[in-house]
């Protein structure tokens, strides 16, 4: 699969022992950690660092969580993780899948596990499902859904389109009720994958109850991060039993 040169990292497929998931947060986001406890393992650890609070516009804090990756990897070493997760895929829109890699390693740079960005575990969990073709759900402005979508484009996926999801009162305030509205209203092609960005909507409850309906896979950015940690963790096996396999694998 074409796609910026990514396959799917299966070096290290998951048992549920271990030092867990770590999670580096936008501040005020309070949807990761409850959407990772509920698609990991139980006995998994899940390790939420939060991002610093960066004053300015929306794409000055996205740039400033960048800065900070270090840093804030670096708060997790106690707890040692094997997995370090940086929850925010609109930070990865403003630099490019090019530089991806470079946010991997600023976040290995602490010593504070495997370092995943949700924009690598949707590319991760697009290639496993052979999946090149996208229908992008936004809750973004129209600047950051504009690079949301040279993003995916850059990266070697065909948008086939957009949907918005209105956000008044911001990102944090959309209630799962509504995400799941949205979905049942799609009429995906057969050959795509719909993709729900952004780590601060509420998706995992709209795709376990509307998601099957559909009839192709429907990632978010908290699937696809649970996901691919699970093949990030030491250990030999199978994937172990939770909802991010049972989401996901049904469509291998």
């Amino acid at each position: 699969m074409a796609l910026m040169g990514v396959e799917p990292d299966r070096s290290d497929t998951a048992g549920s022992g271990g030092g867990g998931v770590g999670a580096l947060v936008p501040p005020e986001n309070p949807t990761v950690a409850t959407e990772l406890r509920a698609l990991l393992p139980g006995d998994l650890g899940v390790h939420i660092a939060p991002l610093p609070v960066i004053p300015g516009t929306l794409r000055e804090r996205l740039l400033g969580y960048n800065d900070a990756l270090t840093a804030t990897a670096g708060t997790m070493r106690a707890v040692q993780p094997d997995v370090a997760y940086f929850a925010c895929t609109g930070s990865s829109y403003l630099v490019g899948p090019d530089r991806d890699a470079a946010l991997h390693g600023a976040i290995e740079a602490a010593g504070a596990g495997r370092a995943l960005t949700a924009a690598r575990a949707i590319l991760e969990t697009l290639a496993e499902l052979e999946r090149e073709r996208v229908l992008v759900i936004s809750p973004y402005p129209g600047w950051l859904t504009d690079l949301a979508v040279a993003h995916w484009g850059a990266a070697g996926l065909a948008v086939v389109d957009v949907r918005k999801v209105p956000a008044p009162n911001g990102i944090y305030a959309i209630t799962p009720g509504e995400v799941a509205r949205l979905l049942r209203d799609l009429r995906p092609d057969p050959d795509a994958a719909v993709l729900l960005s952004g780590t601060g909507m509420p998706t995992v409850e709209a795709i376990a109850e509307v998601g099957d309906g559909l009839g192709v896979p429907v990632l978010s950015s908290s699937l696809a991060a649970a996901y691919r940690a699970l093949h990030r963790l030491p250990g030999a096996g199978a994937v172990p039993a939770c909802l991010a396999n049972d989401l996901v694998g049904r469509w291998r």
